[in-house]
């Protein structure tokens, strides 16, 4: 059932330092993770089970104290795909029998006197490393992981109210559950060195396919069109596309129509993480009204994006903003969102209220990387925006993106 993870040098993404400091913080002795994100940040391995309809899942266990077993919990069917994806860094992987019927590596046939390749080696490898006894369901592997990590006593966070009913049917009675879905991704708002790695190149390859796209914009244009080439140029650089957005609810008119400013909003990921731009684009010569308000859009942010240090609540930076705007003439200028960016679009941590969800007083901390999004729409006008995703440093913020925002201006 248990076994080491193929090679033990493979590194992990997240920011450990940053995950033992807030499970300190709120008395946790380990995380058990079920959402997709947060079982792929904590195991670095993103395979089949984390995509739609894949529920429960795979699991990933991670002990506060780093001399307990962190482990993997996935299907057995899946042991191929760990195995091509390079594994994982956790030093357990708990393969369990499939719900759904499928073959599992122990039980693939293999041609004699075949020559296999590499990616056939090692899930016969991995397939070996398991002894080929998987546990008979996924919540029983995990409540055995948690055993085997000397948690069955302790205090656990689960991002998902679910868990705690499951594994106390597999008989962990004297655990405590904590939820602990917030504190998740109050971990992974932080970045780790490796993570502003693949961020960097995910805002340069979203901003270069954005730009792209915008280049075959013209009159006519059918939106959804211009963001199939968006689609495409990311992929051919190696990424992603997640959307193409323009204003609050697409074209006013259905098409792009000729002096109209037109939002180009793009949201894509590069090995899972997330890039962001936006700028404004015209089809003809602009007026003197859209001059106006997009040379004020732009000068007011790069007055701000100078000035920010880490301490600024993001109620601070939105307020900097619109009255930065404002002072550059455009009066009537009232929002500006703030946000993380990471494995999700919004990486802060969210709490649910009868007020709706709530993200609380959050500052900017060296190792953030976010978006101010600064957009304008108006009926019977068109609709602006600007956003630049930075990383928040020691003494400021490093622009990930080009900061060249200046009006796309089309034939």
């Amino acid at each position: 059932m248990f076994a080491a993870a193929r090679d033990s040098a493979i590194p992990s993404l997240f920011h450990r330092a940053r995950a033992e400091r807030v499970l300190d913080e709120h008395g946790l002795d380990g995380l058990l993770a079920a959402q997709p994100v947060n079982v792929g940040y904590l195991s670095n391995y993103w395979g089949a089970g984390l995509g739609p309809g894949r529920d429960a899942l795979p699991f990933a266990l991670l002990p506060r104290n780093p001399g307990a077993a962190a482990a993997l919990v996935l299907d057995a069917a899946e042991l191929p795909l760990l195995a091509s994806s390079g594994g994982t860094w956790m030093p357990s992987v708990v393969a369990c029998r499939s719900s759904r019927g499928e073959e599992t590596p122990a039980g693939q046939a293999s041609r004699a006197g075949a020559e296999l390749g590499p990616n056939e080696l090692g899930w016969l490898a991995l397939a070996d490393q398991f002894g080929r006894d998987p546990a008979e369901s996924a919540i029983l592997g995990l409540a055995g992981a948690v055993r085997a990590a000397g948690l069955a006593h302790g205090v656990l966070g689960i991002d998902d109210w679910r868990l705690e009913k499951w594994l106390r049917a597999a008989g962990l009675a004297a655990t405590r559950f904590v939820y602990a879905e917030h504190l998740c991704a109050a971990i992974r708002r932080i970045k780790s060195p490796a993570e502003i790695a693949l961020l960097r190149t995910a805002a340069e390859l979203n901003e270069i396919a954005c730009l792209e796209a915008a280049q075959h914009v013209e009159e006519g244009s059918d939106w959804q069109v211009i963001e199939n080439v968006y689609v495409a140029e990311l992929a051919q650089r190696g990424g992603r596309g997640c959307r193409l957005a323009t204003g609050p609810g697409g074209l006013p008119g259905l098409a792009v129509r000729r002096g109209e400013p037109t939002a180009i909003a793009a949201l894509g990921h590069y090995r899972q993480y997330h890039g962001s731009v936006a700028r404004t684009l015209v089809v003809g010569e602009p007026d003197g009204e859209l001059l106006e308000r997009h040379g004020a859009l732009q000068r007011g942010w790069r007055a701000v994006a100078a000035t920010l240090r880490p301490g600024a609540t993001y109620r601070e930076v939105a307020a900097r903003c619109v009255a930065a705007i404002r002072a550059q003439g455009f009066a009537g200028f009232t929002r500006a969102v703030p946000r993380s960016i990471g494995l999700t679009p919004c990486d802060d941590p969210v709490t649910m209220t009868l007020r709706g969800p709530q993200r609380g007083e959050l500052a900017l901390e060296p190792g953030l990387v976010f978006e101010v999004e600064l957009s304008y729409s108006e009926l019977g006008w068109g609709s602006l925006q600007l956003s630049d995703t930075l990383l928040v440093t020691t003494h400021g913020c490093e622009p990930l993106t080009s900061m060249q925002t200046d009006l796309l201006i089309l034939p």
